[in-house]
């Protein structure tokens, strides 16, 4: 196997060398780690910044050449500011051996701990280790405070996923059938090093665009014939894949009935306990539309006492396009971000302990640089910062569904007062959307005046003044429906004054969840608890009025003077979420009077 070269942005050349590293039960993981050439007989210690894979650490190309690997990039960035890049293919994936029992089983924790210490002690490591990565690869930063080694001195993440069923696979009960069709299909071809399915989906491609010099996954260099890689493989046969469930609606129906025995989230107890005694400081970034990402990192920031800096910005899930409602155009074009501009605001961060730490100040640092909240007020264009969340200025206005599909602060008086409503199966939000970014797409924010016609909507007058609304909405719908089930979305929208709609945000929650628990739940939240167990479900009963509350996904954004408030209610998304069968389109009544009132709360600062 030819040793990686190359040059990184200081004209050093690079080299990358992968082995295995055996851990506590002899199973042997995939790593590589980049070094500067010159480096072969007197190498430089440097901090080193891990990163945990299961979406493989390296790929083979015909011709080796080192500039095509994805990590390059990365890689030579991080050693011209003083860092070494390590990949680790996690247990079961890539180039490592072992089973897939689940996501995040505990013996792949327990590996990211062992991997920190056998980085540690190499030569070219200074003996500080940080843990790094975006989507999957930030969980694995975050899980990596539950062993936390001495090593361990921080983590810095984008998009890691708190609670995977709420925030990610079946938000609100709902299930997230698109997500989890693509991801198990991705992940699955991965982990049989099935090229061609890759190349079709789009999911591996080679900088240049030759697919045909693609050969899978990269053996590590002891492994010249590939007897090794094959064999890896072959144990990742009886991988864990929830897209394989034999019927996964079903199976996600409860979160109590999710297929995940061999996986603790990370609130579990035991885990939340050990990351609080690891004091690991952690740095957090979210985009306010990339799934519930934000709102996981925000109960995490509530919930937990470690070192937590949160960072809410108008990103997509890979951090690399802006995601915002009132970016210029008409919304359906990326506004790229510089990668080297996503790269230096994780160094920056890396830079907080490992350039100006002293052990004589280590205190002052983390509380100088942790414990806060950073957000970006969308339309306002400004960054702010709070140490409380949610912001204690905050005051809750109330805007009732009202007559003439308006939205008004008045409580309705009238004993009657309702609007019918047929759910539309064919509406949707697109595939760049707050759900379709989890697999790489950007995030538009096209006008939605057409797709709200298939929607039932209410509207405020225009604003007479500014107002910003940074918080957690909340939604609380009176409803009587002719069938036993059903999806509720709501969507929170502004209508500039030439009649442009923008989507702000939105929430959702499946009928037979409607319960409000009042259990205590595993973790703050922000709105009323649905349990989301079978022993607390509740059909609805056609015919009889229901209770549907739910928060929405937190937002900062300014509206200004003549814009008008729309709160969009729609029964399907068929962009995202399969329907339920035998309720995909009924007839719903939304009530709107003194004695069943429905109402949006927002958080008004």
């Amino acid at each position: 196997m030819n040793t990686d070269m190359t040059t990184d942005t200081n004209n050093r050349a690079l080299i990358c060398k992968s082995q295995y590293v055996p851990m506590r039960d002899g199973v042997r993981l995939a790593l590589s780690f980049w070094l500067a050439q010159d480096e072969t007989k007197h190498r430089d210690k440097r901090p080193a910044v891990l990163v945990t894979t299961r979406y493989w650490r390296a790929t083979l190309f015909q011709d080796d050449k080192p500039e095509l690997q994805g990590a390059y990039p990365t890689a030579a960035y991080f050693l011209s500011q003083g860092y070494v890049l390590v990949i680790a293919d996690a247990r079961g994936s890539g180039a490592s051996f072992g089973c897939r029992e689940a996501e995040m089983a505990p013996a792949e924790v327990e590996d990211i701990g062992e991997v920190i210490d056998w980085v540690a002690q190499q030569d070219w490591c200074d003996g500080r280790v940080a843990t790094t990565g975006t989507s999957y690869t930030a969980s694995t930063t975050l899980y990596s405070l539950v062993t936390a080694p001495t090593a361990l001195k921080l983590g810095v993440c984008r998009a890691p996923d708190l609670d995977e069923y709420r925030h990610l696979l079946a938000p609100g009960g709902i299930v997230n059938s698109w997500f989890i069709e693509a991801w198990g299909k991705v992940t699955g071809a991965q982990d049989q090093n099935d090229v061609s399915t890759l190349i079709e989906n789009g999911s591996l491609a080679p900088a240049d665009g030759d697919t045909n010099k693609l050969l899978g996954i990269r053996p590590v260099d002891e492994d010249a014939e590939g007897s090794l890689l094959a064999a890896a493989i072959a144990e990742h046969r009886d991988n864990f894949n929830l897209a394989n469930t034999q019927d996964t609606q079903d199976t996600l129906m409860f979160i109590d009935n999710i297929l995940f025995e061999h996986h603790r989230v990370l609130f579990d107890p035991g885990y939340q306990k050990k990351i609080e005694q690891s004091h690991v400081p952690v740095a957090i970034r979210c985009g306010w539309h990339d799934a519930g990402t934000q709102l996981g990192a925000l109960s995490l920031f509530v919930l937990f006492n470690f070192p937590l800096r949160i960072i809410l910005g108008p990103w997509n899930h890979g951090g690399d396009v802006r995601a915002d409602p009132f970016q210029s155009g008409d919304g359906t074009n990326p506004d790229a971000i510089p990668l080297d501009d996503v790269r230096a605001l994780t160094v920056s961060s890396l830079d907080t302990i490992f350039k100006h730490n002293k052990p004589t100040n280590n205190a002052a640092l983390v509380e100088e640089h942790f414990g806060l909240v950073e957000y970006y007020t969308l339309g306002e264009n400004r960054w702010k910062t709070t140490r409380v969340w949610p912001l204690p200025q905050t005051q809750i206005q109330r805007l009732y569904l009202a007559a003439d599909h308006q939205l008004t602060g008045s409580k309705p008086t009238s004993q009657a007062g309702s609007d019918r409503y047929q759910v539309d199966p064919s509406a949707g939000t697109g595939v760049n959307n707050r759900w379709h970014t989890q697999m790489g797409n950007p995030v538009f924010f096209p006008d939605r005046q057409e797709e709200d016609k298939k929607l039932l909507v209410y509207d405020t007058p225009p604003l007479e003044n500014d107002i910003e609304i940074t918080g957690h909405p909340v939604v609380h719908l009176s409803i009587r429906s002719t069938a036993t089930d059903g999806q509720f979305f709501a969507y929170l929208e502004t209508i500039d004054p030439d009649g442009r709609v923008r989507l702000l945000t939105e929430g959702q929650l499946r009928g037979v969840h409607r319960k409000v628990s009042d259990g205590t739940p595993p973790y703050t939240m922000f709105g009323p608890y649905h349990s989301l167990k079978e022993q607390d479900a509740q059909p609805l009963v056609p015919g009889e009025v229901a209770e549907i509350s739910f928060d929405l996904f937190p937002i900062s954004v300014l509206l200004k003077k003549g814009q008008r408030i729309r709160l969009a209610i729609a029964g399907a998304d068929k962009d995202v979420f399969a329907p339920i069968l035998g309720c995909e389109s009924p007839d719903i009544i939304v009530e709107r009077n003194s004695t069943y009132a429905s109402y949006i709360d927002l958080p008004i600062v």
